[in-house]
């Protein structure tokens, strides 16, 4: 998360979240918010190219670690997340 509003501070990149202290939720970056492009879409984060599993504050990055943030219209499906819950979550809610 730190990095991410450094990245905002440095290139002037409209950002909004909500939440604090290790349970930051990214609404919008660069004026695209969460379910922008539909009921499922919204921002998810990548270390390495693995996608977390626990909210941004809480991930610990190490020297050299490459973090990228992608939009998904689909709970992370579409951007191959590997995310176990996003099917069932999709049919129970």
């Amino acid at each position: 998360f730190d990095v991410l509003l450094r990245a905002r501070d440095e290139n002037g990149i409209h950002m909004e979240y909500s939440g604090g202290d290790k349970t930051e939720y990214i609404e919008g970056i660069g004026n695209l918010y969460e379910r922008d492009g539909g009921r499922w879409s919204g921002w998810m984060y990548s270390v390495n190219g693995a996608y977390g599993d626990i909210g941004c504050g809480q991930f610990e990055l190490n020297d050299g670690d490459v973090i990228e943030w992608n939009y998904t219209c689909d709970l992370g499906l579409d951007l191959d997340a590997d995310s176990k819950e996003a099917e069932e979550w999709k049919e129970t809610h």
